[in-house]
């Protein structure tokens, strides 16, 4: 059994949950013990000499498995009871207690089979998979499979790293039957665990992306973010009024299959941009998206319509014999494109209602390619492609200079006065300019 003494507070947390649950995802800040309990609770496990008990510890890469495993063991257990070396650890007592150091890089299905009684995945965020696996997939087909038999203890651990698939699989814990436990740095100060000082020297020593990210465990996209200029205080709202029954609503669709159909829905007024509504949804044929934009028109008491999509002839032909009027987006310059919605977002002339959550979380989450500098990073989108944004850079392109006038019998609701009061009913403090 693990000495309880040699816990720190959150470790002893998080090893109850643990224990009781069998699933547990964890994240604490830095250097707080995640990765050491894990192999914690796999020298409990190997420590035994009467059955034959195999443990799992997974890391991004075979490198650093050895490192983060290997090198605890040694530090923190007495070697005459353990062997370690590059590939496993191992009883010496009882040669089937084994804990196997793998990686996920490369091809996780090579790490398929096996039957485990504990598996530790550290830094799970920063996993390098390619070839379009998810987290989920490394979850789904290569880890609980081979805990059914013994019905074992499952640990997944990191820190975040922007909003990728540990982002997703944090948020979709319920659904893999996990307990999760987040404990930042701001609440270990609050409760006595670590000095005051010791946070403030922390916090004023370090990059407020960075300390929210490594301290504060927030799932933050700082690295190289495309649009570092939108400010959720600023930028998302829901004091966007309702569209008038006069206004032109502008829709832009970038159509997937495979991946999803994204549609949103946006009116300009007084040189603001306000992006209202949104559809977002995979495998979606033309009748259900025409159906889907049909509801939302009634919804909204919208009779004035114009649309752009991406090329697809056949759907943008049906969407007009419907009675949409869409043409073709305009699709060269895409690094122009996303300027000019960088320079919207600094201007404050872009604001996006909190219920556009896909398009919200598109942009929140793009990156540049450190490769490609004029392109994103689509590694980074474990939800399958950036769909709203690309039907985002359509509707700036094509809309962003056209606004509809009211009509002449409601003279004065374009004078100063008019203008400003409009301005008032959903920015605050004169953050716009």
């Amino acid at each position: 059994m693990i000495d309880a003494l040699s816990l720190k507070p959150i470790q002893s947390l998080a090893l109850g949950q643990l224990m009781q649950s069998k699933r547990l995802m964890l994240m604490l800040p830095r250097q707080e013990g995640k990765t050491e309990l894990g192999v914690r609770m796999i020298r409990s496990c190997l420590d035994t000499k009467k059955e034959s008990r195999a443990c799992l510890f997974l890391a991004k890469n075979k490198d650093s498995a050895k490192r983060m495993a290997g090198e605890k063991f040694m530090r923190l257990f007495d070697k005459q009871y353990f062997e370690v070396n590059t590939a496993q650890t191992y009883n010496r007592a009882n040669r089937s207690a084994v804990c196997w150091m793998e990686s996920v890089d490369k091809d996780p299905d090579r790490i398929r089979g096996g039957t485990y009684f504990f598996i530790h995945w550290a830094e799970v965020a920063f996993s390098k998979l390619e070839l379009g696996v998810k987290v989920q997939d490394v979850f789904d087909k290569v880890i609980q499979p081979t805990l059914r038999k013994t019905n074992g203890f499952a640990f997944l651990e990191s820190t975040s790293n922007g909003k990728n698939g540990w982002w997703e699989l944090w948020n979709d814990y319920q659904q893999y039957g996990f307990k999760r436990l987040c404990v930042p740095l701001s609440m270990m100060a609050e409760l006595g665990l670590v000095e005051r000082d010791e946070f403030d020297e922390i916090q004023s020593t370090t990059r407020r992306d960075v300390f929210r990210q490594e301290y504060e465990c927030e799932f933050v996209s700082f690295t190289g973010a495309v649009y570092s200029e939108m400010n959720p205080e600023i930028h998302i709202t829901n004091r966007i009024p309702a569209p008038e029954s006069w206004q032109q609503i502008c829709l832009s669709i970038d159509w997937g299959y495979t991946h999803a159909t994204c549609v949103l829905f946006a009116y300009i007024r007084d040189g603001y941009i306000c992006v209202f509504d949104e559809i977002y949804s995979p495998g979606l044929l033309l009748e259900t998206v025409h159906a889907m934009i049909a509801e939302r028109c009634d919804a909204w008491n919208i009779s004035r319509v114009a649309a752009v999509a991406d090329h697809e002839p056949k759907s943008i032909v049906e969407l007009n014999n419907r009675g949409i009027p869409c043409g073709n987006a305009t699709k060269n310059n895409v690094l122009g494109n996303r300027m000019q919605i960088k320079e919207l977002f600094f201007r404050n002339r872009l604001l996006i209602h909190p219920r556009c959550t896909n398009l919200i979380r598109d942009l929140q989450s793009a990156t540049w390619d450190s490769k490609k500098p004029e392109e994103i990073d689509y590694s980074m989108c474990s939800w399958g492609h950036f769909d709203a944004e690309a039907a985002l850079r359509y509707l700036v392109r094509e809309y962003s200079g056209f606004e509809a006038q009211r009509p002449t019998e409601l003279p004065r609701s374009h004078d100063a006065v008019s203008a400003a009061a409009w301005k008032l009913e959903f920015m605050r403090e004169g953050k716009v300019a």
